[in-house]
């Protein structure tokens, strides 16, 4: 049965990206897909865990030794840590190589990914690929969680946006963001309800001050939002959680949908063949 092995050039390529896009694509064919995860690196823990929880292909969960991989029923989609010899593990299975670089031209068995524009053999820079999650956020305050929505940890946030004075009145302004984070100071309560109209999965209160219980009722009851409490200032907790974007390893099923739909758009009939042997 094919094997490909997916494999990126250096750290942060996005192999595990393209490997849950490619199983994606082929399992929607028609193809029964296995998603493997080599051990050898700090993200293949969650690597593995996130192969496990896609509905359309199956994984372990858990990474494996390169000696312990073999090919399995369908389509098997190996990923590798930067440093595997990609090439050895995909001759000793009788497969083949789909690498991942962020420079040079597209060619036979390569994607380019983080580039300006999309194309053959391209994927381009993408925001919500990038985009932190709830939980990355709120380490990265230092912020205590005062209530969590009902999708938790795992929401994705695109846009960071700080509650202030704007040339627009406050809900048409959230409005012009999804997936954000809004950050304003804990006792602006009126930007904090104002976000909440909105499409808003996180809510930083900075300051360090107590919310208004009124403000947690209503957070509570509507399982929407997280909300957090962090420490500093409103100019202090930015600058800790801008770092976050295009750190945070690959999750969460919007990510996936949108990688299914990039490297469709990257890997036309001919290339899918072609990896298949």
């Amino acid at each position: 049965m094919p094997v490909i092995v997916v494999s990126g050039d250096q750290r942060g390529a996005g192999a595990t990206t393209v490997a849950v896009g490619l199983a994606h694509r082929l399992a929607y064919s028609g193809q029964a897909v296995t998603l493997v995860r080599i051990a050898g690196d700090d993200r293949s823990e969650s690597d593995a865990r996130t192969f496990a929880s896609l509905e359309f292909a199956s994984g372990s969960g858990a990474p494996v030794a390169e000696s312990a991989v073999t090919a399995g029923e369908g389509v098997t989609i190996v990923e590798t840590a930067a440093a595997t010899d990609a090439a050895a593990l995909a001759s000793r299975l009788g497969g083949r190589v789909l690498r991942v670089t962020t420079s040079g031209e597209p060619a036979t068995g390569t994607i380019v990914n983080h580039t300006r524009e999309a194309g053959a053999g391209r994927i381009a820079e993408d925001r919500l690929l990038a985009a932190p999650t709830v939980g990355a956020l709120a380490t990265a305050a230092n912020a205590r969680v005062l209530t969590r929505s009902g999708e938790g940890d795992g929401a994705v946030v695109e846009h960071i946006v700080i509650g202030a004075i704007s040339h627009d009145s406050d809900v048409p302004y959230f409005n012009r963001f999804e997936r954000k984070a809004v950050v304003t100071r804990a006792e602006r309560v009126d930007i904090a309800l104002s976000a909440l109209r909105t499409q808003t999965e996180c809510l930083i209160l900075t300051g360090g001050g107590e919310p208004s219980p009124y403000l947690l009722d209503r957070v509570a009851a509507a399982r929407s939002t997280t909300l957090l409490l962090a420490p500093e200032g409103t100019v202090e907790t930015v600058r800790d959680i801008e770092g976050t974007f295009g750190r945070v390893g690959f999750s969460g099923e919007a990510k996936v949908e949108r990688a299914a739909a990039l490297v469709a758009a990257a890997l036309d009939d001919a290339a899918v063949s072609a990896l298949l042997g």
